[in-house]
C-alpha cells in the first residue's frame, strides 16, 4: 500500500485510477478513547431504522417511504461525526454531581462528570459575542460551546464544514455551522450550540454533536437556465417516476468513509 500526504493509493484502486484521501485526527493522550471521531454512518438513528420502506397513502396506493430516499440517508452517513465524551444532565437535579454549570437564565442549568480533563468542557460565552446572531426557533438564548480537543486535518485543497448532524432535530441541543480551511489551520476549536427549551434529562456520552464534511475549494460560476439541463431534466424526472427507486439504481454513487 503506497501512502502519500493526503492520499492513500491501494493497486486496485489505482489501476482504476482512483485515490483514497486521508484525513487526520490528534488529540493530546488524555482526551483519547473517550469519543474518537468515527465515520458518520456509525450513527444512524433508531427512528430511521424503524422508517418505511413503503406505506399506503389516503387513496390505498402504494408509495416509496423515507427508506428509499437515498439523499436523505447520504445525509446521514456522509462523512465523520464528533460525540460526547461524558454523560450531560440538563435540568435536572444532580446534587452527587462533581460539576455544575449555571449560566445567565436561571431555568437552564447543566452538569456533568467523568475525568477531570472534561471539567470545563461546556462554556458560556458572553452575552455580546454574536448577541445579533438568530438563535434556533425553540431554544434558550445562551450561547454555549462544546470545547474542542480534536485537530481535524484535511488534504490540500479541502476544507472541512463542520454542522449540526444532518436531520437530527431530535437532539436537545442544536450546534452552529462553520467552515474551516483545514488543510491549513487544524488546531481545536470550540463549538458553538444552543439548548432546546423543555428538555430535561441525561444526554449520554457517545450522542453525536458535530457532523465533520470535507469538501473540496473550487471557484464556481453560476449559468443561468441551461437549456442542456432542461432536456436533461425532463430525461431524468421521467425516470424516477417510472421506475421504483431508479435513482438508487441509475444515478446514485456510494460514498465511503472509514
Amino acid at each position: 500500500m503506497e501512502y502519500r500526504l493526503g492520499e492513500q493509493t491501494t493497486s486496485t484502486k489505482a489501476k482504476r485510477g482512483m485515490r483514497v484521501k486521508i484525513i487526520r485526527f490528534y488529540s493530546r493522550p488524555g482526551f483519547r478513547g473517550h469519543a474518537d471521531p468515527q465515520p458518520a454512518k456509525s450513527f444512524i438513528p433508531d427512528w430511521y431504522k424503524n422508517a418505511e420502506s413503503k406505506y399506503k397513502d389516503e387513496l390505498g396506493g402504494i408509495q416509496l417511504g423515507l427508506k428509499t430516499c437515498m439523499p436523505f440517508l447520504d445525509s446521514l452517513t456522509t462523512g465523520y461525526m464528533l460525540t460526547l465524551p461524558i454523560d450531560i444532565y440538563i435540568n435536572e437535579e444532580k446534587k452527587e454531581l462533581a460539576h455544575l454549570f449555571n449560566n445567565n437564565n436561571s431555568s437552564l442549568n447543566m452538569r456533568w462528570d467523568g475525568p477531570p480533563e472534561f471539567g470545563n468542557f461546556i462554556d458560556e460565552r458572553s452575552s455580546k459575542s454574536g448577541s445579533t446572531m438568530p438563535r434556533p426557533a425553540g431554544h434558550y438564548p445562551n450561547h454555549l460551546v462544546f470545547k474542542g480537543y480534536w485537530s481535524v486535518k484535511t488534504p490540500r485543497g479541502y476544507s472541512l464544514l463542520m454542522t449540526h448532524p444532518l436531520n437530527r432535530h431530535d437532539l436537545p441541543f442544536t450546534i452552529a455551522s462553520g467552515i474551516i480551511d483545514s488543510d491549513k489551520y487544524f488546531a481545536p476549536g470550540n463549538i458553538p450550540f444552543f439548548v432546546k427549551k423543555g428538555f430535561s434529562g441525561v444526554v449520554p456520552k457517545g450522542t453525536p454533536i458535530a457532523q465533520l464534511i470535507p469538501i473540496k475549494r473550487n471557484e464556481w460560476t453560476a449559468y443561468q437556465n441551461d437549456p442542456y439541463l432542461s432536456e436533461k431534466d425532463m430525461i431524468q424526472g421521467s425516470t424516477v417516476r417510472n421506475k421504483e427507486t431508479s435513482y438508487k439504481k441509475s444515478f446514485w454513487q456510494r460514498k465511503k468513509f472509514v
